[in-house]
């Protein structure tokens, strides 16, 4: 008969036990009187094959999530005549249970890993009836909890159900009666995800800051953690240019970042991998902020992004983009130089005669605070800058161009504190 079970199981079980009653009289008028007896029946129900419930779920959601199945079923039948006996153990004319339970529920335990286990707590099981008639059926449904952070893969488990009343005993052939038990099964789906954590925790990163000199290579430690559920393949950081928050146009680029290792053939499920990240920060570059990006990636999980960003100490005083600068091509000077956040600069330029010809001053910007509220040299607030940037374009203070030759740029300003004064030359080609 549960060979034909799969065929018939949307019918009625009027007339499942009519369709089986035709096909194989012999083995049906087999079954003898029983005082009491329930079963539950083989390839009945939503995602019941055999003797298994079928689930499938997510890690935290459970097998009701809308990536999973839909809730399991399995039929509990008080069979009342040979045709409904559908374990063929034996069948009641006139036995009432009027008080059903579930009386165990074991652990899902991890197929390829039997350390591994869902509690039997998690299995949820509804619609159950109290009392079952003669003669009659009950659709009984099943999910599971899946805690977060499962494992993935295959996990099978155990339901058993009996009446507080009727206990159980034999039949005349040694099958147990008044109980019954069905499996579950849930396999739980991958869910591939990473994150940077601190070298020596667990906590997550929101930033990496590194700091050095100019001229050094500055280095930090952090960890790659495995936060899914199965294991991570071809794991591997990145990260961009590093652009001076100062907005003077001065980067260290990316290729003076490294990593070691840069790249993992596996991270294992809540496992994590040490990285030393250096940057070599190039001479003469000046103080200040340098943002960028640091990403992970690996398999199917979500890239992780979160700022990079190294503080620079510099002993030099002037920088510029371009030196010379050729006025015939349409350059102009870009003069850049330290300067602590809302403290006075004065930059001034002479000619081999000792003559000014361009003065230029300000403060240098403090930032501006969630509420708008402009930042201080006692309190710099967010986007203030460390480094100033002046344009030149090669005129005197009358606005006529300069000559060719050698100039001299004094710059004066505060540095950590310090009242810095500066001195460089720069070449203007006509």
């Amino acid at each position: 008969m549960r060979a034909l079970v799969p065929i018939l199981r949307r019918l009625p079980l009027a007339a499942v036990a009519l369709a089986t009653a035709v096909v194989s009289p012999t083995l049906l008028t087999a079954q003898l009187p029983v005082a009491c007896d329930f079963d539950i029946a083989d390839n009945l129900g939503r995602n019941t094959y055999g003797n298994t419930v079928h689930l499938v779920g997510t890690p935290g959601r459970g097998t009701s999530s809308a990536q999973a199945t839909s809730p399991g079923q399995f039929y509990l039948i008080n069979s009342n005549t040979p045709e409904s006996d559908v374990d063929k153990d034996g069948y009641s004319t006139a036995c009432i249970f009027r008080s059903i339970y579930v009386a165990s529920k074991t652990n899902l335990v991890n197929v390829a890993n039997p350390a591994l286990a869902i509690p039997g707590q998690n299995i949820v099981i509804t619609k159950l009836p109290d009392s079952l008639a003669t003669g009659a059926s009950a659709q009984v449904n099943v999910q599971v909890e899946i805690p977060g952070g499962t494992v993935a893969g295959t996990y099978v488990g155990q339901i058993e159900i009996r009446d507080r009343n009727i206990l159980t005993q034999l039949n005349s052939s040694g099958d147990v009666l008044n109980l019954d038990v069905i499996n579950v099964e849930v396999r739980v789906l991958e869910q591939r995800s990473l994150a940077l954590v601190d070298a020596d925790s667990a906590a997550q990163l929101d930033s990496v800051v590194l700091r050095g000199r100019a001229g050094q290579t500055a280095t930090g430690v952090l960890r790659v953690a495995n936060t899914g559920n199965a294991p991570l393949a071809d794991v591997r950081l990145t990260a961009s240019d590093l652009r001076s928050e100062s907005a003077v146009g001065l980067v260290i680029p990316r290729e003076n970042i490294s990593f070691a290792d840069p790249g993992f053939a596996n991270v294992g499920t809540g496992d994590t991998a040490r990285v030393t990240i250096s940057v070599r920060i190039p001479r003469g570059i000046l103080g200040g902020r340098y943002r960028g990006t640091l990403s992970v990636q690996g398999g199917d999980a979500e890239t992780q992004t979160i700022p990079l960003i190294v503080i620079v100490t510099s002993a030099r005083g002037i920088l510029f983009a371009n030196n010379p600068v050729r006025g015939a091509l349409g350059d102009i000077g870009q003069i850049a130089f330290n300067g602590d956040p809302g403290t006075i600069w004065s930059l001034a330029i002479f000619d081999m005669m000792g003559l000014v010809v361009y003065k230029a001053g300000g403060t240098v910007f403090a930032g501006v605070g969630s509420g708008g509220t402009p930042g201080t040299v006692n309190n710099p607030e967010l986007g203030a800058d460390f480094a100033v940037n002046v344009l030149w374009n090669l005129t005197n203070g009358r606005g006529e161009p300069v000559a060719s030759g050698m100039y001299l740029v004094v710059v004066q300003s505060f540095v950590n504190g310090q009242r810095q004064l500066a001195r460089d030359r720069l070449m203007v080609i006509r």
